[in-house]
């Protein structure tokens, strides 16, 4: 692991008591097994210290954490996992910024194999035009009442399908860096992951003024380290799918595999598509 990530993981998602206990229990630790060392039981402290081991503590995070998509894709119980996840970190919203927005992370199942949607932009658009993106848009301040309801007001209007406002559940919001976003599109961006269903056999029309087309990637390839772009300085770049997402699409859905996904050992379908277009 490396130590600079596990210090991010730390600030981002633990409160100030609850690593000042867990320093105390360190301490603790630490000053048992130096009285045992002291006193020779050499045995005690074995058995204080092997917990520690690295090949225990791998045994306990992948038979506590195991994410079986290889089923059912998505389902009641990895959903719940994922739901737990992003509960970990939650996301304070701040009114103070003048430009605020929100966008869809949306799950999704094709033919039983887990996937994410993105949306094309048309190329008609002023800003952005053919890139990829997520569903979502700017904040009105008349009409939505949170985030979230941005969110699936956004998504609404850029795509159709069928009993879409039945079918979607909301997990979470996906807790990012306010600075790095900034940095990359200057608007306050607020990532709401959201599980669409089975899509397989869905009619989903992109509305033709803001969205050429709509695609999916299955979630297998995004946790291939091969297929991801860093560059110093840049949000990451994924180069697996029919289109290269990049900037902070890029950096959205990479910060899920890291700080969500990364929770977990995922088990994905060996076969699935490569992409689907409705």
């Amino acid at each position: 692991e490396d130590p600079k990530e596990d210090m991010r993981l730390m600030i981002e998602n633990y409160t100030v008591p609850a690593l000042a206990s867990a320093v105390r229990d360190r301490e603790d630790a630490l000053q048992l097994c130096a009285t045992l060392l002291s006193e020779g039981k050499v045995e005690e402290l074995a058995d204080v210290l092997r917990p520690f081991e690295a090949r225990y503590v791998e045994q306990r995070r992948s038979s506590k954490f195991n994410l079986d998509l290889t089923q059912n894709g998505f389902d009641g119980p990895s959903l719940e996992l994922l739901r737990r996840g992003l509960n970990r970190m939650p996301r304070r919203v701040s009114q103070a910024h003048s430009k605020r927005a929100g966008v869809v992370l949306p799950l999704c199942n094709v033919n039983g194999v887990p996937c994410i949607l993105f949306e094309k932009r048309s190329a008609k658009l002023r800003a952005h035009a053919d890139e990829v993106c997520l569903p979502g848009g700017m904040v009105s301040s008349e009409t939505d009442k949170s985030i979230v309801g941005t969110c699936l007001r956004e998504m609404n209007e850029e795509i159709t399908m069928d009993n879409i406002d039945d079918v979607v559940t909301v997990l979470g919001v996906l807790r990012c860096n306010w600075g790095e976003v900034h940095h990359l599109v200057g608007v306050a961006v607020t990532p709401v992951v959201c599980y669409l269903g089975e899509i397989g056999n869905a009619d989903i029309q992109p509305s033709a003024d803001e969205v050429a087309e709509v695609f999916t990637v299955p979630l297998s390839l995004f946790l291939e380290s091969e297929r991801w772009v860093h560059r110093q300085g840049f949000a990451p770049i994924f180069t697996g799918g029919p289109h290269v997402i990049w900037g902070l699409t890029g950096y959205i859905i990479h910060r899920f595999v890291k700080d969500i996904l990364a929770r977990y050992r995922v088990q994905c379908p060996l076969n699935g598509p490569r992409k689907w277009v409705p």
